[in-house]
């Protein structure tokens, strides 16, 4: 089913079928949502990802899915959970210990791509055309590094400040706390890019630009993107939002929220720092 979703989706909905009646469990149920969703069948698709969500609650695919099967039937709500104006969020970050933020950048910049050892991108995730580091961040030593990390508390208190303590699927794991579920940095060269993706087990993800290549500044390369589905749909859905990246600025966003980055040329790299924040 999954193999076939790209290229023959009502074969891989029947696959999906299959697998569903010998073996209903919650991952094989993903799938076959998604496989809804390739085919056009959104009604179905959605009532899938309800039950998902309902046993689910805290798992971002689910509501991911069920964002992408209301938005394919027009349903009000879906722009509910893709509020662009109030849920994704820019920020520049203070830079205490260093005389101005371009220094910090610098040393950060330094420090980071110290750590990008590999040649390429790894298997199993959404960048193409790059690397990404291995180690949590939140462990590094590095004086630039830890300045990261400790001028996140008042962008992130303002982020739950601003979700509130309510019923929804955001507000409702508001604590007031947090902590990081994952730290890394991506290095995109010239061509790369993010395939639209969401952050499963996350809540508030994020996207922190510590180089940009001055191919930002014509149309839209090398921008965040927002609302295109990593899976194919029928009819297919296209981007919604679009974020300019500047070097020192923090964006942050739900981690159910379908989100990648387009190409870029030049010859300049790419540098960000990403993390999920979820509720301690």
């Amino acid at each position: 089913a999954r193999l076939a979703m790209g290229l023959d989706p009502d074969r891989a909905h029947q696959h999906a079928l299959d697998a569903s009646a010998a073996d209903p469990g919650a991952g094989v149920t993903a799938v076959l949502c998604q496989a809804k969703l390739a085919a056009g069948h959104a009604e179905e698709a959605a009532r899938l990802a309800e039950g998902l969500e309902r046993d689910w609650p805290n798992d971002q695919q689910a509501t991911a899915l069920l964002g992408t099967a209301w938005r394919m039937l027009g349903d009000p709500r879906y722009y509910e959970l893709y509020d662009y104006e109030r849920l994704v969020r820019r920020y520049t970050l203070e830079t205490p210990g260093w005389a101005n933020q371009a220094d910090w950048l610098t040393d950060l910049a330094a420090a980071l791509n110290g750590q990008h050892g590999m040649r390429t991108h790894p298997v199993g995730q959404s960048l193409r055309h790059g690397s990404q580091t291995s180690e949590m961040l939140t462990r590094s030593k590095d004086r630039a590094i830890q300045a990261f990390f400790t001028s996140l508390d008042k962008p992130i208190g303002d982020y739950m400040a601003m979700l509130g303590k309510t019923d929804d699927r955001l507000g409702r794991r508001v604590t007031g706390r947090y902590r990081f579920a994952g730290a890394w940095s991506v290095r995109l060269r010239p061509g790369g890019h993010h395939v639209n993706h969401i952050h499963q087990l996350g809540w508030i993800s994020s996207a922190f630009h510590v180089e940009t290549p001055a191919a930002i500044e014509t149309g839209q390369q090398g921008w965040l993107s927002f609302g295109e589905p990593g899976l194919p749909t029928r009819p297919p859905l296209p981007a919604e939002h679009f974020v300019k990246p500047i070097a020192g600025d923090l964006v942050l966003f739900p981690s159910y929220m379908w989100h990648g980055t387009l190409p870029f040329e030049g010859e300049a790299a790419r540098l960000t720092i990403a993390f999920d924040a979820v509720p301690a």
